[in-house]
């Protein structure tokens, strides 16, 4: 497979779908971009920044035309970009590590642990610093502070659109049938932006402390 996959011909997208196949039992079909959205449970947005991306499409929606999409390409081209994201990411945290390393004197290909208890304090000592900068440049957050703030602009949302069919109802006298749609729509919404923050911290984990002394012990 390319390493390019925002890109693809039909040859390549079927290679991905061989790659990466839909979860038992899912039935392939072709889907409107609001029908995927609900599929893989994200917003409408975030299908059209997919498709921003290079996601698979069938054929372009526009002027009242809706997008297809075929779910089996979709669901493998975002598998095969989590792929890329987290190869990315480890790629980056080698790089960071060997940083460390030269910054007190080690060898490209050294492994922390294979290091005396003296460099690896001063590796840690590197990292305390340059956390301790990037939290004074506010480029580093607490996750506390992190999770708070989430808590709080998920509350505001929530109040808002529990609230927002009750307002409209009384200043506006549209039809209850209008109203219960509304309150569907409000509820979905801060359902969608309840699983995205979970799905956040999910792919975060809080590690362990044998975890944190495993790299850095003494």
């Amino acid at each position: 497979m390319t390493d390019d996959i925002s890109q693809m011909t039909e040859t390549q997208i079927e290679a991905l779908v061989e790659r990466y196949p839909l979860p038992e039992g899912v039935v392939d079909c072709v889907m409107t971009r609001e029908e995927l959205a609900d599929a893989v449970a994200v917003s409408l947005p975030t299908i059209t920044e997919w498709i921003g991306r290079g996601m698979p499409v069938r054929e372009m929606g526009g002027q009242g035309k809706p997008y297809q999409l075929v779910l089996s390409h979709c669901w493998a081209w975002r598998q095969a970009w989590k792929a890329q994201e987290d190869l990315r990411s480890d790629q980056v945290k080698r790089a960071q590590a060997a940083m460390r390393l030269a910054l007190v004197g080690g060898s490209a290909g050294e492994s922390l642990e294979a290091l005396d208890p003296k460099t690896r304090r001063e590796i840690l000592a590197v990292q305390i610093e340059q956390e301790r900068f990037q939290r004074e440049r506010n480029e580093l957050l607490r996750r506390a502070d992190v999770a708070e703030a989430f808590d709080t602009l998920l509350g505001m949302v929530r109040d808002t659109m529990e609230s927002a069919p009750d307002r409209i109802e009384r200043r506006e006298a549209i039809p209850a049938k209008v109203t219960d749609q509304l309150v569907e729509i409000c509820d979905d919404l801060v359902g969608e932006l309840r699983r995205r923050i979970e799905d956040f911290w999910s792919k975060r984990p809080v590690a362990s402390a044998h975890q944190a002394r495993d790299l850095f012990d003494a």
